[in-house]
């Protein structure tokens, strides 16, 4: 008897990632809004398969052996003695093979959506100083 198994088993990931970004600014408060949205999809697949055979023989002799012996009484006396052996061999083999498959499929979605808005207070001083100083070392260069 063997028994013989196989697994095969397929794994499908895939990721939708969704980033939105939006920025408002004026010129004493900067509104920054994030919206992520994740979507995550899993597809998962398992396929066993089972392949199971089975070997079975048989063997069978027979051996038959028969025994003769003649003593004839008109002739000359003498004996005669004669042996016959039969001998019957047969092998039957017995094979048996089927295939199971097993599929599983199952489907799973993970959305997340996260919203926060940040607001950072600027001066409007401060910002044209920033600029200036930019200029100033591209100037250098």
């Amino acid at each position: 008897r063997s028994i013989v198994r196989t697994y095969v088993r397929t794994y499908v990931r895939t990721y939708v990632r969704t980033y939105v970004r939006t920025y408002v600014r004026t010129y004493v408060v900067v509104v920054r809004t994030y919206v992520r949205t994740y979507v995550r999809t899993y597809v998962r697949t398992y396929v066993r398969t089972y392949v199971r055979t089975y070997v079975r023989t048989y063997v069978r002799t027979y051996v038959r052996t028969y025994v003769r012996t003649y003593v004839p009484y008109r002739t000359v006396p003498y004996v005669r003695t004669y042996v016959r052996t039969y001998v019957r061999t047969y092998v039957r083999t017995y094979v048996r093979t089927y295939v199971r498959t097993y599929v599983r499929t199952y489907v799973r979605t993970y959305v997340r959506t996260t919203t926060y808005v940040r607001t950072t207070y600027y001066y409007y001083y401060i910002y044209i100083l920033i600029n200036k100083i930019k200029i100033k070392i591209k100037n250098k260069k």
